[in-house]
C-alpha cells in the first residue's frame, strides 16, 4: 500500500463519519447552512 492509498483510505473514513454524525443530528441543525439571514431575526430557506 502507498501513502496515497492510505491517505485516499484515510480521507474516506473521515467523510464517511463527518456525513454519519451529520445524518446523526435532527433535521433543524442538519440543515442550518441553508438558511439566509434576513434582517435581525428573521431567516428563510
Amino acid at each position: 500500500m502507498t501513502k496515497r492509498e492510505a491517505l485516499e483510505r484515510e480521507s474516506d473514513r473521515v467523510l464517511r463519519d463527518r456525513n454519519r454524525r451529520l445524518l446523526a443530528k435532527p433535521p433543524e441543525e442538519r440543515t442550518h447552512f441553508l438558511r439566509k439571514r434576513i434582517g435581525f431575526r428573521a431567516s428563510c430557506l
